[in-house]
């Protein structure tokens, strides 16, 4: 019987770029786009939302498992597999062009370009900034036919703007808040009722589904995009404290009810 090779090593072969997408969304959006593009690279994406939660060194080593991979080669994807770590040289090395894509108007995406920049230890890596080419707010927000044309606009990343950005998740590590939020172009810390106000603002004072509630703050929500398994987490300590009263289950969005209590 013949030698034959494994599809890592095929794949190891024949890939000529790294693509680093900030979400799960946005790597899909980007497998779409690089497979238009019929080059032969790999995706690799964060499915961890670093903009809620613990971000402290032992927070991350439980998250550990974030990253996930995907392969486009001759024009097709193949399945997105586990990777190892949230930085491996099996995946990305030093050889390889190495391209992190993001959009400055989401908290989610900027939080991961951040980190990806403090674990990058001085491996030369290029940036894409879809908020600077299309405008649009985030890559998960780009629609693959724009992001396909975006593919050559990559920018090198210097020794100190890297620095920067990784100086800049190192202080964020640091305060450890609940959320980081925009304020205006800015990344920063938040407490965890950061989005209360806005909760009550829209939740009215007769039962209304959840879903509907939490889709019109994610509508007018200031700071950015956020996501709806944050605001629920809000809405049901909310109910716990009696600020809010709730028909059905609120682990369960789409059945349950709210409505805001009179003062």
């Amino acid at each position: 019987m013949g030698s034959t090779s494994s599809p890592q090593s095929d794949i190891t072969r024949v890939v000529t770029t790294n693509h680093i997408a900030p979400s799960f969304t946005a790597g899909a959006a980007l497998q779409k786009a690089l497979a238009a593009t019929g080059d032969d690279c790999t995706i690799m994406t964060n499915a961890d939302d670093l903009s809620w939660g613990p971000i402290d060194a032992q927070s991350l080593r439980r998250r550990a498992s974030g990253w996930w991979f995907s392969d486009v080669i001759a024009g097709r994807h193949h399945p997105w597999m586990p990777a190892f770590g949230r930085w491996d040289p099996r995946f990305i090395d030093a050889s390889t062009p190495t391209v992190f894509w993001f959009g400055r108007r989401s908290a989610e995406e900027l939080c991961s370009v951040l980190c990806f920049a403090s674990t990058a230890e001085g491996r030369p890596w290029s940036l894409i900034d879809v908020t600077e080419n299309r405008g649009s707010g985030s890559v998960a927000s780009t629609a693959p036919s724009d992001l396909s044309r975006l593919v050559d606009t990559a920018r090198p990343v210097d020794t100190s703007k890297s620095a920067e950005l990784a100086e800049r998740w190192r202080t964020l590590q640091h305060e450890n808040a609940p959320l980081r939020v925009l304020t205006g172009s800015t990344l920063t810390s938040a407490p965890e009722d950061h989005f209360d106000g806005l909760l009550l603002q829209y939740t009215p004072t007769v039962p209304t589904p959840m879903s509907r509630v939490i889709a019109e703050v994610m509508g007018q929500n200031p700071s950015g995009p956020v996501a709806d398994y944050v605001l629920r987490g809000r809405l049901i300590a909310l109910i716990s404290e009696g600020t809010i009263a709730a028909e059905g289950n609120p682990s369960t969005m789409e059945s349950c009810l709210v409505y805001r209590l009179g003062t």
